[in-house]
């Protein structure tokens, strides 16, 4: 299972048992993606361009080297931001080739397309755990505020040997995490703002 959506889930889900994100101290040295102007398009096996209506903007993509589970993982990030709404789009590999990305427990969901599975949850997050978790602290840095109740629906992509990965996850702060129903229709409005295209 991929490393950085599992740290982000186990912290929405209150506890994470995987152990901490460690990040290398070698610079990236890759690119899994790249952002062109108001696009996010992924540079591996998964080839996506990922834009959205003009109401979210582009943030600088990161690239960085990472542990979870004892597999070393190369992921690049980038997202489109508002004020309301944050869609991060990981590219990522298993530097192990160990085929650590592995989400076929998970319903396929049928968007973008039919390889994509889904994965939901609602967590009220506090600062502590915004400044300390990678991607709440990278989405903080560039526009969307993490901090309060968050409804998120991650969309899983993997390649066949699940060595390669593409996650496009939508973000949402909602009122309270247990008016599903409202949280659904929230992040079902952004998902209308975004445009996927399959390269």
């Amino acid at each position: 299972m991929s490393a950085v959506r599992l740290v982000l889930f186990c912290l929405l889900l209150g506890g994470c048992s995987t152990g901490p994100d460690r990040p290398a101290a070698v610079p990236a040295g890759f690119r899994h993606l790249e952002v062109v102007e108001n696009r996010i398009a992924t540079l591996h096996s998964i080839p996506l361009v990922v834009s959205a209506d003009g109401s979210l903007r582009t943030t600088p993509a990161t690239h960085r080297r990472a542990t979870f589970g004892d597999h070393p993982f190369e992921i690049s990030l980038a997202a489109l931001v508002a004020a309301d709404a944050a869609v991060m789009v990981h590219a990522e590999r298993v530097a192990d080739s160990s085929g650590g990305s592995n989400y076929d427990t998970l319903p396929l969901t049928g968007w973008p397309d039919s390889r994509f599975r889904l994965r939901s949850q609602c967590a009220s997050i506090d600062r502590e755990t915004a400044a300390a978790e990678h991607d709440l602290a990278y989405l903080g840095r560039n526009g969307f505020d993490p901090v309060g109740n968050l409804a998120l629906d991650q969309y899983f992509a993997t390649s066949p040997d699940h060595n390669e990965e593409v996650v496009i996850s939508i973000v949402a702060r909602v009122a309270d995490c247990s008016d599903e129903a409202a949280n659904r229709s929230t992040l079902s409005r952004i998902r209308e703002r975004i445009h996927v295209a399959v390269r």
